[in-house]
């Protein structure tokens, strides 16, 4: 069984999103050249993360964690719309940050990724008002639990 807010909001897939959510903006704002980010970087002596040999894998570790917590909350609410916008999102994050760079089409994915956690965050909350009682476990907790 997994641990639970009091919401019945499943913590795993909360902290996943949010971790993946902070360091993916992190990490996009690295590449993008963001001034204050650089220097607090340089200042702590991680100066050697500004390298598009190191962000781009960074990158897309945060989004797939993303990705994952999304598909853990999915299996709350079963409802794959923020999921999808998560994805498609990743992909034109990725593409126009490292392949083909147009600032515009990276910021217009930032935003995607966003509206995705937010509004999964949406559903959750609303998938556990209701479930006025706790909601059945699924099949892989029942084995595991």
């Amino acid at each position: 069984m997994t641990a639970r807010t009091a919401s019945g909001v499943d913590m795993k897939s909360l902290h996943l999103e949010k971790a993946s959510l902070v360091g993916s903006i992190l990490t996009l704002l690295c590449c993008v050249g963001f001034g204050p980010v650089l220097a607090v970087l340089g200042a702590i002596g991680a100066g050697f993360l500004i390298n598009d040999g190191i962000l781009a894998p960074l990158l897309a570790l945060f989004l797939a964690l993303g990705a994952a917590g999304l598909y853990l909350s999915f299996r709350q609410h079963h409802w794959w719309p923020p999921l999808l916008l998560h994805l498609g999102s990743a992909v034109i994050l990725f593409v126009f940050t490292f392949v083909l760079y147009i600032p515009v089409i990276v910021w217009l994915g930032m935003v995607g990724i966003v509206t995705a956690v937010v509004w999964d965050s949406l559903l959750k909350r609303r998938h556990a008002r209701e479930c006025a009682v706790p909601c059945p476990p699924t099949p892989q907790e029942q084995r595991h639990g």
